[in-house]
């Protein structure tokens, strides 16, 4: 065998360079507290592509795109964040020092909703036995067709927050797009 075989070729060389940097771009990292996540770039909004009208996380958090395949305004946003941080910045104000961030944990899964608000701006909560609001969901009106209103959902796993984005006619199927934002991200978690 000549020295030339025995040894890669540059071009070899060039090619397994090339083909582990593709390998790598297929998923984008991510980390939110002590999480770690291999997000599949599909799915995956980049932080200088988030939409204007999105909260941004500080530093600490991703967007991703739960059905990445739909029409743009059929797309279902999920914003992670790091529990501790989100309860810091909200400094004891604000649904979510209500809700997540609060002594005692008020479930909502399972649970009817109730609407507060006016036509322009509601919120929902579960409905509770002690009859306590707390606003799990926040809406607000839009003037689009086959948009009813606009929501926010901020739900906690964890030591995270996910912040759902949804149509106000999808609080009933709130819980399942949950559950599979729950089932995506401990499918990439590393």
């Amino acid at each position: 065998m000549s020295a030339a075989r025995q040894r890669p070729s540059v071009f070899s060389f060039v090619v397994g360079a090339t083909a582990l940097l593709l390998a790598s771009c297929t998923n984008g990292q991510q980390q939110v507290s002590d999480h770690r996540y291999d997000v599949p770039v599909a799915n995956l909004i980049a932080e200088s592509s988030y939409p204007f009208f999105l909260p941004r996380s500080k530093g600490d958090g991703f967007i991703f795109v739960l059905n990445p395949t739909a029409e743009l305004q059929e797309q279902t946003t999920v914003l992670v964040q790091d529990r501790e941080e989100v309860c810091r910045q909200a400094q004891g104000g604000g649904y979510v020092s209500k809700t997540i961030c609060g002594p005692k944990k008020i479930e909502w899964r399972g649970r009817d909703w109730i609407r507060n608000g006016d036509d322009r701006s509601w919120t929902y909560s579960p409905n509770i036995s002690s009859g306590q609001e707390a606003p799990f969901v926040s809406c607000f009106k839009m003037q689009i067709e086959g948009h009813s209103g606009l929501c926010s959902a901020t739900l906690d796993l964890d030591d995270l927050v996910l912040t759902i984005g949804l149509d106000d006619d999808e609080l009933p199927t709130l819980e399942a797009t949950y559950q599979r934002a729950v089932s995506m991200l401990r499918s990439w978690e590393s």
